[in-house]
């Protein structure tokens, strides 16, 4: 196992366990320790699937590279006009939003349409 992944399996580890003891102990509030029990369950289960991904090829090349930036260039122009969109919807008063319902679409939107993209590019093998 290469010294980043055992690092980071390591801090991982530890926010786990950190997560659980406040849960145990009712240190701090409950909300607190269940987050950092779903960020060290996160971590560990992207790690483990990068580990298994990658195996003993790089990570990143120039091609990866210029394919991740394209699908994050189109992932943020989707952004930008489901922004627009968003906007003109309450504007117009088509519907109720709430600043936290459109940071949500938003977020969520920003990762599917990224990682969307991306797969697309690399399942495609260019850009062009």
């Amino acid at each position: 196992m290469e010294e980043r992944y055992r690092n980071s399996l390591y801090i991982a580890i530890m926010v786990l366990i950190t997560g659980a003891i406040m849960n145990i102990l009712q240190i701090g509030n409950e909300e607190l320790s269940n987050i950092l029990i779903n960020i060290g369950v996160a971590l560990i289960a992207v790690l483990l699937i990068r580990m298994r991904r990658t195996g003993n090829l790089p990570e990143k090349d120039e091609r990866t590279k210029k394919l991740g930036a394209y699908g994050l260039s189109y992932s943020w122009l989707i952004t930008f006009l489901a922004l627009n969109a968003i906007f003109w919807i309450d504007r117009l008063e088509f519907a109720q939003l709430t600043v936290s319902g459109v940071m949500f679409i938003l977020g969520i939107l920003m990762l599917v349409t990224a990682k969307g993209f991306q797969w697309y590019f690399l399942s495609k093998g260019d850009v062009d």
